[in-house]
């Protein structure tokens, strides 16, 4: 203690003498305030899955006019491509977050995942051949590993740890948002103005993007230049511990660490599921519309007006994840996602009252899927803290929490594999109205982990608790024991 004063003093003299050559970097404060990275993340996030979807109504007319596919085999062609846009996330995702914790550059790794990200779309506009198609959607993929991986760790090693909830519920949004108006959009400016339009709107939202990834600076660069200012507790990365648990950290890898924490598990097969679930649905519902109502692509880009509408609801949901824990969102979320998507089969003939009806379900089922990646993804974050408090300095000075996202796409990506091919294939077989009630048993099934082992066992909690209770009273008497023989 008697040292700390010494040592701060000559830090801010070093920090001064090394900084008074360079000019602080204009506009520090606000390019790497909370509200500039939230806004960083939220629309990159939202520009990569706009992207992804907005191809969604579009890519069965550009599959049979400009790439001479039959018209036979396209549900199975846009279901290989949905494959390998999720096999680029699985691949890119572990080796991304382990080399941003490793070298704790997460702009430099976000201008990268853009750049990869105006190449796929560049490649995906040009297509005239089904395999330029795929290679673009494969690269895209690739950049989506990066976004979600380094711009999630970003995002918590910024915000103040009681905030995760509520910005992860944003990001959510915007994943949401880009999710269904991206095929929304698709449709309709295709339908009015053609192939090129659609993508010209897709070059502006990336120029928007770019602007805010050149402005944003993270928050270390503050902290350069302002050492005294005390960061948040999500920022600050504990680098401390005994012997032994420094021991421990260079024998066992990060990720091993990860996995062996079952709360993490559960949350990552939660995102399994409900990247299955979201994926299936965006496979196989545009072309069911096609058939059942008639649509052309600007139809079947507004089906998904529901989901996008509703999903603005994601923001709510991580202001109560941060209060009350995820617990009940994912587990009802799940519950009431069932029969929302079975009930998707009620819609059976061309009228407008099936139409409204569609929309209906689809509305109902957007409120539970938006509740569903906002609470999985701070229920893995609040995992990775509480190993972290657990054992001080375990994951070293980078931290955690790049490999634990990467882990979470990588879960996603899983269930972006499965979740096209099972669904693509049952609706091929047996109709868009099996494949709807098998998406629904998913989350039927999805909806009992997560009620039992979200924020920890339900029986061992209570136990825990109980344990607490009686020691703390039994530590408050034995206090007052004391003070009462002084």
């Amino acid at each position: 203690m008697a040292t700390s004063s010494p040592v701060k003093a000559l830090s801010r003299f070093r920090i001064k003498h090394n900084h008074h050559r360079h000019a602080e970097p204009l506009f520090l404060k606000a390019r790497t305030s909370n509200l500039i990275i939230i806004s960083t993340v939220g629309i990159a996030v939202f520009t990569d899955i706009f992207i992804y979807g907005v191809i969604i109504p579009i890519a069965p007319f550009a599959l049979v006019q400009r790439m001479g596919v039959s018209s036979d085999v396209v549900q199975q062609n846009i279901s290989i491509a949905i494959f390998v846009y999720a096999a680029g996330l699985l691949i890119s995702s572990p080796a991304v977050g382990w080399l941003a914790d490793i070298y704790q550059q997460r702009r430099g790794f976000m201008m990268g995942g853009l750049i990869a990200l105006l190449g796929s779309t560049v490649m995906l506009m040009l297509a005239r051949t089904y395999w330029v198609f795929v290679v673009g959607r494969l690269v895209q993929g690739i950049s989506s590993g990066v976004v979600w991986t380094v711009g999630c760790a970003l995002l918590i090693d910024s915000v103040p740890a009681q905030d995760v909830g509520k910005a992860l519920g944003l990001i959510s949004s915007c994943m949401n948002l880009g999710t269904f108006l991206g095929p929304l959009l698709g449709g309709v400016i295709y339908a009015r103005a053609g192939y090129y339009a659609v993508f010209g709107v897709v070059f502006a939202i990336i120029g928007i993007d770019l602007t805010l990834r050149v402005f944003m600076l993270e928050k270390k660069e503050w902290y350069k230049w302002h050492p005294d200012d005390q960061e948040p507790a999500s920022v600050a990365v504990t680098d401390v511990g005994d012997g032994d648990n420094k021991k421990k950290e260079k024998k066992t890898s990060t990720g091993v660490i990860l996995l062996k924490e079952y709360r993490i598990i559960n949350g990552l097969f939660l995102v399994t599921l409900c990247g299955w679930i979201l994926t299936g649905l965006e496979t196989t519902l545009p072309i069911h519309v096609e058939d059942l109502f008639e649509f052309n692509s600007l139809g079947a880009g507004l089906i998904f007006l529901p989901i996008a509408l509703t999903s603005l609801i994601a923001p709510l949901i991580g202001w109560w994840v941060d209060r009350k824990g995820s617990r009940l969102p994912l587990a009802l979320g799940f519950l009431l996602s069932c029969p929302f998507l079975v009930l998707l089969r009620l819609p059976n003939h061309n009228a407008v009252s099936q139409v409204v009806l569609m929309c209906a379900m689809l509305a109902l089922l957007g409120i539970c899927i938006s509740a569903l990646l906002p609470a999985a993804m701070a229920e893995i974050s609040k995992s990775v803290e509480t190993v972290e408090q657990r054992t001080p300095g375990i994951f070293g000075k980078g931290g955690a929490n790049g490999q634990a996202f990467g882990l979470l796409n990588m879960a996603f990506s899983a269930g972006s594999v499965f979740g096209p091919l099972e669904a693509g294939f049952v609706a091929n077989q047996h109709g868009f109205n099996t494949a709807s009630w098998t998406l629904g048993l998913i989350g039927g099934v999805a909806s009992i982990p997560a009620f039992l082992f979200v924020g920890g066992v339900v029986k061992r909690g209570k136990k825990k608790n109980l344990a607490g209770n009686q020691q703390s009273a039994a530590s408050a008497l034995n206090q007052a024991h004391d003070e009462i023989e002084l």
